[in-house]
Formats: structure tokens, C-alpha cells, sequence
């Protein structure tokens, strides 16, 4: 090999090694630098979160002066161990989670100060306090932790909105009591909390995850969604401290030992992937190392050397299949869009001012466009809905559930609707099909107006019809609309999902679906429902069964 050969390989192997090394190392720096960073600051962080928190209850309930200062004096001792831990050398070779969050909730405490003197010189009612200390503690709110981000963010998260729910209710006790906007507001947080506390049961350690169901199951939680339908679904009344304040203290304090258990199990179950990290990196750098002052050594010496490339090394598939941990987590969301839609129709009919009731109604619909989402999302991973009907349910409620799915509800018209009966197992497909089609037609028509429904007797069983006055489609378009909803896997790009959906609900109960143009314009989407799944004589089959039995 002659000296030209000889650099060209040995760049090479230093470029090799270099790619090998430097992302080994760096993924060790990365996972030890977090592991000592979580252990220095996940305390001081939750300690002086739970300071806040009891700050901002004592600053809404009137007690003596002294004792809020004596509060507010131990959430700075708080603060200041924060940021005397915040400070280390590791910041330097990388930011990890645990760092990102105590710099912010640092960043957001300097605010204290303004919103202390505001409380003091009562600038500020009892729930806007609330409001501010809540967003000093975490301004995310009720939203989902990151993707990805494992339970405990979102265990710690349905912690935080349990102490806040506490800290409301004790501003709104006095004088008055809750109003209707409490009321909502209290509602709201209540579905937060129970979704984000579902959510972390599924992404918790294993000894976790058994003390999660312990929790679940207990005394106090279960008075706990008592009383928070009981709240929800009356209309006046002040909630009484000595009814709810030990229940929500018992789960204060249970929900945090399981936070603080469930930390210390991460962290046990993260130190051997850290040393398995830092072994492999140092054995990459190091056998790098050799080889490259092998070739070194023998280049001096005008050795011939016969690189052979290493084979690459087989990277296993990952085995995690995450769509049954995806349909579990739906159906989780999908019980509680029930329990929040049964709230909020509660509070509707029992709304005194209109415009309190319509706002409820528009709270109402997009739960129920959510809850078509989750709904759509667990069929189409190949799962089924829970939401199931054991009986015969009338056509027309079938056609109004379908329309309350979409956003432009108000723009679907029944026209002609004859009475029919659909099967109770083929119901929710058939409302998911049709507010396919429904919103399709409300996208493409002009805003203002109507989506016309229709449906009659057939003789293969039950014709609907969602027709509107757009443009229509193409012939090339109603060829690639049919092919589209025959196909078993949806198409590239988004154009032509909701066909696609629809298609998949319509196999699923051997309904037919047929695009075709309007005579007098637009598009008509006729579904066939078959004559197995409808009858249009439920009193003479309910007298049939009856002899049956």
C-alpha cells in the first residue's frame, strides 16, 4: 500500500470512528447529565411548587396577615434552594428536562413580588388570585404533557389541578358561592385532571402503575367525582369546606407519594441504562482509539494493512406496538367526553341566562366533534367504540346525533325522513358516516347554505341522502372518491381521508355508499343502510319479540 492509500484509509477510519464515537458519547453525556439532574432538582422543584400552592390558598381564604407572611417567607426559602441547586457545571455540557423546567418556574416566580403587593392592596378579586398564582405554578393548564414524555408529567400535572380545584372552591365559598362560570371552570378542571390522571397510569413503572389503581380505586376518590358531579349538575348552593377540604387533602397527599414513589422507580430503572450508555461509549471511543493508533504505528513503519470494513450491526426492529396503548388511552378519553357532555347538557337545561346556555350548547358540540375524534381514531386502529346502543334507535335521532358531530351543525336541514328503526350495534357508525359525508358537504357549498338529509324505505333496506348545491365533483374525481372508500389503507396526503373514513365505517356494517352530481347541481352521498339493520315496524317486532319470549 503506498502512502497515498495509506492516509485515505486512515482518514476514513478516523471519519468512522469519529461517527460512532461522538454520537455514543454524546448519548452517555446525555443520559448521565440527566440522571444527576433530575436527582439535584426534581425535589427542590416539587418543594417549591407545593409552596406555591399553599400560598395561594391561604391568600384566598382570609387568614391573619402573619400567617400568609410566615407562607410567603417559606416559598422564597423554597425558591432560593431551587436556585442554589439550579446552578452546576453539567449546565454547560447539556440542558436536560429537569433543567428547562426549574429555570422557567424561576423565571415565573419573579413575578411574586407584583402579585403579592396586587393580593395586599386588593387590586385583585379571590379567583383572579387564583388564576394568578396558577399561572406562576404552571400556565400549561389542563393541557397534555408532551407526547412521549412518560406519566409522571402528567401524574404530576393531575396533581396540580386537584390543588387548584381546592384553592377555587375555597375562594368561592364565601359570600355567594360559585357562579354559573365557576361552576364551568371547576368542570373543566375536574375532566383535565381525571383524563391527565388515566393518561399516567398507562406510562408509569410497574410497581407505579399498581399504586395508580390503588388510588383510582379508593374511598377518596370516588367521593371525589361524587361531589364533582354534584357540583356540576346543581345550580346554586355554596359547597361546604368540611364536605370536600379532607377529601381533596387525603388525595393531596396520596397523590404525591405516589409522585415521589414513582420518581424514585424511574430513576432506579434509568441508572442502569445510564451506565450501560456510558460502558458503550467508552468501549466505541476506546477500541476506536487502538485501531487508529494501530494503523498509526504501522503507517511509520511502511507495513502493508488490509482493511477490512466491520459489518454493520443489525439494529433490532423496535417491538413496541403502541396501537393498542393508543386505543386504551381513546377509550379512557372517551368515557370521560361522556361524563364532561352529560355535565355540560345538565348545566344547560338548567342555565338561567340565555347566553350562559348557548355557550354551554357551543361547550357541548365540541365535545361532541372531540368525542367523533376519538371515536373515529379507535376504529380506524382497528379497535370499537364503547358507546353502543342495546336497543332499536329511531333514523331521525340517528341523523340528528350525526349532524351535532360537525362544526356547521346548524346548516343540516331534514328534509323528507321516514320513520325507521337502525339496529343499536350499527349505530355509531352509521352517525360517523354520515357526519363524514355531512362536513364534506359543508366544506365544499357555500357557507350560507343548507346540507339537505333525506332518507326513505328501499327495497334492499334504507336509502339516505346528504345532498348540497357545491360544485360537485368531476368524473375522474367520483371514480377516485369510490376507489378511495373501497381501498383498504388510506391514501397518501390528507385530500381524501374523510372518504376514506367513511368507507371504513360503511365496511364495517356492509352499508354502501354512492357519490353521484345532483340534477340540479352539487354532490349527493346516498348510503345504503341493508334491510337487516332497519325495520320501520318497532311496535310490531317489539310485540313479536314479546310473544317470542
Amino acid at each position: 500500500m503506498n502512502r497515498r492509500s495509506r492516509i485515505v484509509v486512515a482518514a476514513l477510519l478516523v471519519t468512522f470512528w469519529a461517527a460512532a464515537a461522538v454520537p455514543a458519547t454524546t448519548a452517555a453525556v446525555r443520559a448521565l447529565a440527566d440522571r444527576v439532574t433530575a436527582d439535584r432538582l426534581d425535589r427542590p422543584v416539587d418543594e417549591a411548587v407545593l409552596a406555591l400552592e399553599a400560598e395561594r390558598r391561604q391568600s384566598v381564604t382570609g387568614l391573619p396577615i402573619l400567617e400568609l407572611t410566615a407562607q410567603r417567607g417559606r416559598t422564597d426559602d423554597a425558591a432560593g434552594r431551587l436556585r442554589q441547586a439550579d446552578r452546576s457545571w453539567l449546565d454547560r455540557l447539556t440542558t436536560s428536562a429537569s433543567d428547562r423546567t426549574a429555570d422557567a418556574l424561576l423565571d415565573r416566580m419573579e413575578s411574586l413580588t407584583e402579585l403579592r403587593a396586587s393580593v395586599d392592596a386588593g387590586r385583585l378579586d379571590r379567583r383572579q388570585i387564583v388564576s394568578a398564582y396558577t399561572e406562576v405554578i404552571d400556565p400549561s393548564g389542563a393541557a397534555e404533557p408532551a407526547a412521549g414524555s412518560g406519566g409522571l408529567p402528567a401524574l404530576s400535572r393531575s396533581r396540580e389541578i386537584l390543588a387548584e380545584e381546592d384553592a377555587l372552591l375555597a375562594a368561592v365559598s364565601g359570600g355567594r358561592g360559585p357562579t354559573v362560570a365557576d361552576r364551568i371552570r371547576l368542570t373543566r378542571l375536574a375532566g383535565a385532571r381525571g383524563a391527565l390522571f388515566a393518561a399516567a397510569g398507562t406510562a408509569l413503572p410497574e410497581e407505579a402503575t399498581r399504586r395508580h389503581r390503588e388510588v383510582a380505586g379508593s374511598q377518596a376518590m370516588v367521593r371525589l367525582h361524587r361531589f364533582e358531579d354534584d357540583l356540576a349538575a346543581s345550580p346554586d348552593g355554596i359547597p361546604a369546606p368540611a364536605v370536600w377540604s379532607p377529601t381533596f387533602n387525603e388525595l393531596n397527599t396520596a397523590l404525591w407519594d405516589l409522585q415521589d414513589s414513582a420518581a424514585r422507580e424511574a430513576a432506579d430503572e434509568a441508572t442502569p441504562r445510564a451506565v450501560t450508555a456510558t460502558v458503550w461509549a467508552g468501549t466505541i471511543a476506546g477500541v476506536g482509539f487502538v485501531a487508529l493508533l494501530g494503523l498509526l504505528v504501522t503507517t511509520l513503519r511502511r507495513r502493508a494493512a488490509t482493511v477490512t470494513p466491520a459489518a454493520p450491526v443489525p439494529v433490532p426492529a423496535s417491538r413496541h406496538q403502541p396501537d393498542g396503548l393508543l386505543r386504551d388511552l381513546d377509550r379512557r378519553n372517551q368515557g370521560l367526553l361522556h361524563r364532561q357532555l352529560r355535565l355540560l347538557d345538565t348545566l344547560a337545561r338548567r342555565a338561567g341566562d340565555e347566553e350562559n346556555a348557548a355557550d354551554l350548547r357551543r361547550a357541548g358540540n365540541l365535545g361532541a366533534r372531540l368525542r367523533r375524534n376519538v371515536e373515529k381514531g379507535i376504529v380506524l386502529t382497528g379497535g370499537a367504540p364503547d358507546r353502543r346502543w342495546e336497543r332499536l334507535v329511531p333514523m331521525a335521532e340517528v341523523l340528528r346525533d350525526a349532524a351535532a358531530e360537525i362544526s356547521d351543525h346548524q346548516r343540516v336541514v331534514p328534509a323528507e325522513v321516514e320513520a325507521a328503526y337502525l339496529a343499536g350495534t350499527a349505530v355509531t357508525d352509521l352517525i360517523h358516516l354520515l357526519a363524514e359525508l355531512m362536513e364534506n358537504a359543508a366544506s365544499f357549498a357555500p357557507a350560507d347554505s343548507d346540507i339537505m338529509v333525506s332518507g326513505h324505505h328501499d327495497p334492499e333496506g334504507y336509502l339516505i341522502a346528504v345532498s348540497d348545491v357545491g360544485p360537485g365533483m368531476t368524473d375522474d374525481d367520483l371514480v377516485t372518491g369510490h376507489e378511495v372508500m373501497a381501498a383498504p389503507e388510506p391514501p397518501p396526503g390528507g385530500t381524501w381521508w374523510g372518504l376514506w373514513a367513511a368507507g371504513r365505517f360503511a365496511a364495517r356494517q356492509d352499508m354502501a355508499v354512492e357519490l353521484y352530481n345532483g340534477p340540479g347541481g352539487g354532490l349527493v352521498a346516498a348510503v345504503l343502510v341493508p334491510s337487516s339493520l332497519v325495520t320501520g315496524r318497532l311496535e310490531i317486532d317489539a310485540e313479536l319479540q314479546a310473544v317470542a319470549e
